[in-house]
């Protein structure tokens, strides 16, 4: 009788669906994100090197965009003329941001969290943005400028 009983229970658990995985589907979202992940993937990634980058900054003047922490800032400063948004308050701070068609080079502490700010300014409809490879970790190890925040 216990056999027929653990039969009528697995059979339930089987036609409710309990062992069927869901079934994974793409949404809006996901595909703009996958549609950046190839357009950055046909760009090197998005990065530009430090050296690179200073003649970037004085040949385009783009939107510098650092989205490190308020810590970090003080402990070690910015890249001069850089605009202060940690990645966790960026949705927050849309107002902030340059028109769609500026130019914006992102940095970090080395170029994880740029990448993820690059990621999502592009999903907003920037065109030309840009991560410093190495971050403001090798900014300054290249002697670059830095100000105090």
């Amino acid at each position: 009788m216990r056999k027929f009983w653990i039969a009528v229970a697995v059979i339930g658990v089987m036609a409710t669906g309990s062992f069927v995985q869901a079934q994974v589907t793409e949404n809006a979202a996901a595909k703009a994100v996958f549609q950046v992940i190839l357009e950055v993937s046909e760009q090197h990634w998005g990065f530009i090197a430090p050296d690179a980058a200073i003649d970037y900054i004085e040949n385009v003047n783009p939107f510098i965009l650092d989205v490190r922490t308020p810590k970090e800032w003080d402990e070690t400063g910015v890249i001069p003329g850089a605009v202060t948004i940690p990645l966790t308050e960026l949705e927050q701070h849309l107002a902030e941001l340059p028109p769609l068609n500026k130019p914006i080079l992102v940095y970090c502490a080395a170029g994880a969290r740029g990448q993820y700010a690059l990621t999502y300014l592009k999903t907003l409809g920037y065109k030309n943005v840009k991560n410093l490879k190495g971050g403001f970790t090798a900014w300054a190890k290249a002697g670059l400028p830095v100000e105090k925040k």
